[in-house]
C-alpha cells in the first residue's frame, strides 16, 4: 500500500456523517438561559417548524466492522437486514473540481423501517471494544436544508468537524460528495453531507435527503 493509501486508511471515519434540529422542542428560536433567540441574519429560517424544515430524524448509524465481508453476511442472516449499497472511496467536489479522495470502502444496510446501518472497515491497529470503548463512529442524521442545519448547529454550539483524506484534501463543511459504487452496483452515489462535533466530542454527520 502507498504511503498516502496508509495515510488514508483511517482519515475518515465515514462519510456521513449529523445534527439536524429535529426535536419538536426545537420548534422554535433556542430561548435557553444565557443565550438570545438567534438572529434571521444568522440563520434563514423558512416558514416550517424547525422538526419539519430539517427532516425526521435519524438517517443512519455508523459502526466500524473487522470484517467488512462477515458482517454483511451476519446483519443479511441474523436480522434480514438488506444490502443496500456498497462503495470504494468517496470523493469531495466543487463544480466539477474534486479535491478531497478517500478510498474508504463501506456498506448501507437496509433495517427494514425506514433507517440505515453503515458499516466501514475499523482500522488496522483498532482494538476490540470493551467497556471504555466502543464500535460506535458517528451519528447520521437527515435534514432537508444541509447549509441551515450546519449553521444552526453551530450557532448553538457545535463544532466544525474537518475530514482529512491523508494527502492534503480536505472536506469542511457543506459539500457534495460522491460514493463511488463498488461491483455489482453500478451507479455511484451523490449527496451534500457535513460533519460537525456535538458537546460531549461525538461526531454527527447532517446528510441531506
Amino acid at each position: 500500500m502507498s504511503l498516502c493509501g496508509r495515510l488514508l486508511a483511517g482519515a475518515v471515519t465515514g462519510f456521513s456523517l449529523t445534527l439536524a434540529a429535529n426535536s419538536p422542542a426545537l420548534s422554535q428560536q433556542p430561548t435557553s438561559r444565557g443565550s438570545a433567540p438567534l438572529s434571521p441574519k444568522t440563520v434563514a429560517l423558512s416558514e416550517k417548524p424547525i422538526h419539519l424544515l430539517h427532516g425526521s430524524g435519524l438517517h443512519h448509524i455508523n459502526v466500524r466492522a473487522f470484517d467488512l465481508d462477515r458482517t454483511i453476511q451476519f446483519y443479511e442472516r441474523a436480522f434480514g437486514f438488506r444490502l443496500l449499497f456498497r462503495w470504494d472511496g468517496v470523493e469531495a467536489m466543487e463544480g466539477d473540481q474534486t479535491f478531497f479522495r478517500n478510498p474508504l470502502q463501506g456498506a448501507q444496510l437496509d433495517m427494514g423501517d425506514g433507517q440505515i446501518l453503515e458499516l466501514i472497515p475499523a482500522p488496522k491497529n483498532a482494538q476490540r471494544p470493551d467497556d471504555l470503548a466502543s464500535s460506535f463512529n458517528h451519528m447520521g442524521l437527515r435534514v432537508s436544508n444541509l447549509d441551515e442545519a450546519y449553521a444552526r448547529a453551530l450557532a448553538n454550539g457545535a463544532k466544525p468537524h474537518p475530514l482529512h483524506d491523508g494527502c492534503g484534501g480536505v472536506w469542511d463543511g457543506p459539500t457534495t460528495i460522491k460514493l463511488k459504487a463498488r461491483p455489482p452496483f453500478t451507479r455511484s452515489f451523490e449527496v451534500r453531507a457535513a460533519h460537525v462535533m456535538g458537546p460531549n466530542g461525538e461526531i454527527i454527520e447532517l446528510f441531506e435527503a
